[in-house]
Formats: C-alpha cells, structure tokens, sequence
C-alpha cells in the first residue's frame, strides 16, 4: 500500500512539473509578442541618465521630426544596429546595439543616446551615457560621429 502512495504521489509530480513548464513557456512566447508603446521604451533607457556630450555640430536645414526617417535612409547598419528611435520636442531618443571594442564583430552592447537639437543656432548634440572605461567611450564617440554624419546627409 505504501509502494503504491509512493507511486502516485511520484506520477503526481512529474504531472505538475510539465504542467507547469508548459505555463512557463507559454509564458515567454507572450512576452515575446508584447509590443511596447514609445512610453514604456523611453522608460526602459534611463534618458535621466543621458548626460555626457560626446559631439556637437550644426546642420543647416535640420527638422528633429524627421530624424527617425532619416537615420533610417541614410545609416547603413555597419558597425551598430538602431532599434528605436523616439521624437519628443527637440530631441530624439535612440536605441542602439553596438559591440566593445567598437569595430567587433560582435553587437552584444545596447546604449542610448539623446540627440537635442538647438534651433537658434541649427546646433545639434549628442549626449549620452557617462562612462570612466575607455572602450566604451571611443565607442559612445564613434557612434555619435556616426548618427551626425547620418543626420548631416
């Protein structure tokens, strides 16, 4: 009687275990799916910390609305990846993956970077994340020099 209780309670077990790893994922196939609105990505980039300059420039005839279409038309992708780019007023914030040491092949990396426009002047900044590793900052330089030159076409 005792090896059957065992028994059952073994077979009960493994029941729950794959009912519940069934859940788990179906679970991440629903996170997956989840589509974030520019809200809920802004809040996951930390902007309050974006707040090393890493280039300036002016560029005449520059419109921050447009900047999502233009970095999409005019960077080609080959040393970082631009996930999201969200326009508020006179900045865009974008979303990058890019690799360290910056020229890697291996884009593991995800930063963010704040692009400010000053219309007076046609100035436009872009700060960053303030980093004391050396690698990182060539990096966050490179990518800025990288989104102006996009910008600047």
């Amino acid at each position: 009687m005792l090896d059957m209780l065992f028994t059952f309670s073994k077979a009960l077990i493994h029941v729950a275990t794959a009912i519940d790893e069934a859940y788990q994922e179906g679970q991440e196939n629903e996170l997956e799916n989840i589509e974030l609105t520019s809200d809920q990505i802004l809040e996951t980039m930390n902007i309050d910390d974006i707040t090393s300059c890493y280039k300036t420039t002016s560029i005449e005839g520059f419109n921050i609305k447009n900047t999502e279409h233009v970095l999409k038309q005019n960077y080609t992708g080959k040393v970082f990846d631009i996930q999201h780019v969200i326009v508020r007023r006179n900045c865009a914030y974008v979303k990058v993956i890019h690799s360290i040491p910056f020229n890697g092949g291996n884009k593991c990396y995800g930063a963010c970077f704040s692009i400010n426009f000053m219309e007076p002047n046609n100035g436009v900044s872009i700060y960053g994340y303030p980093t004391k590793n050396s690698d990182e900052k060539v990096a966050f330089k490179s990518i800025s020099i990288e989104l102006l030159a996009a910008l600047s076409k």
